[in-house]
């Protein structure tokens, strides 16, 4: 049997090759889903429905390939990544966001905040960082890396902050840093970015906070499941 799948391998494309293996493990797992969880159902609907998934985690792998860090991906093992977000409302007030995902992709929890005041977006993008900060002491977690689509924050928080307002904040932050170890402030594209900012605009229509743990709120599920496509 084996020699006739070797000449059979060897006559045919990657692609046929890649179909023909999938319908020989359909074949083969067809009675062990019967004997051990009494699944019945059609070798070829099996069949096509993994052929499919195979081959969107195969486009998946390409596209990651293809944009590097242009999409977003989970943390290493044992971490947790926190994706930071704020918007200058007209009214007077800014919105303050953090999403947090473990590194299966898995949403954790998000927090947003509404905060009163003339801020300008630097500074608002600041105040958000440190309030995300605040949240991940109090919740006690470890090993993490906090993602801004702000370079000029990133840039500060692992240089020079400055002297101005701005400064004074992010002097703040790294004071909070040190009750987190280890912890990274990375920027990153606003591609990768998409989840906070979804949440952080949503803020304008919330009295004060927003929480949500383990189950995220409905607006924002496209945008997690968006992510995961990539």
């Amino acid at each position: 049997m084996s020699d006739v799948l070797q000449r059979l391998f060897e006559t045919r494309t990657q692609n046929q090759c890649v179909e023909v293996a999938m319908l020989c493990w359909s074949i083969w797992s067809r009675p062990n889903n019967w004997v051990w969880d009494h699944k019945n159902g059609s070798v070829f609907g099996v069949c096509n429905t993994e052929w499919t998934e195979a081959q969107a985690k195969e486009r998946n792998r390409r596209i990651r390939g293809e944009m590097g860090d242009r999409v977003w991906t989970p943390p290493k093992w044992g971490w947790m990544k926190i994706n930071i977000d704020a918007d200058v409302f007209q009214n007077g007030s800014i919105g303050v966001a953090a999403v947090i995902r473990d590194d299966q992709g898995r949403f954790v929890g998000a927090r947003c905040m509404k905060i009163a005041g003339a801020w300008k977006p630097i500074e608002a993008e600041a105040i958000g960082l440190r309030e995300a900060l605040s949240w991940v002491i109090d919740r006690g977690y470890k090993h993490c890396v906090i993602e801004t689509d702000t370079y000029v924050l990133a840039d500060a928080c692992n240089g020079n902050p400055g002297r101005a307002l701005f400064g004074n904040i992010v002097m703040d932050c790294i004071h909070l840093v040190k009750h987190i170890n280890p912890v990274l402030v990375n920027f990153v594209y606003r591609s990768l970015n998409n989840v906070a900012h979804v949440l952080a605009k949503a803020t304008c229509s919330m009295l004060d906070v927003g929480e949500w743990y383990s189950t995220p709120p409905s607006f924002l599920m496209l945008a997690l499941e968006l992510d995961l496509i990539y």
